[in-house]
């Protein structure tokens, strides 16, 4: 499967924002993280978090 990397970046800067702006102050750091990290690093730290890969699949 392929998947659109920078649509799933997109997609976790979004989750990771929503939960800095709800009070979960530590979600900056992981946020600052996103930019840094390769395909393979982001689809992992997605499926962690429960995100349905297929949804960004091209």
């Amino acid at each position: 499967m392929t998947i659109d990397v920078d649509a799933l970046r997109e997609y976790l800067r979004d989750y990771y924002g929503t939960a800095l702006f709800a009070g979960f102050g530590p979600a900056l750091l992981d946020l600052a993280d996103l930019d840094r990290m390769d395909g393979v690093e982001l689809c992992r730290l997605a499926e962690k978090l429960g995100v349905d890969l297929r949804r960004f699949e091209v």
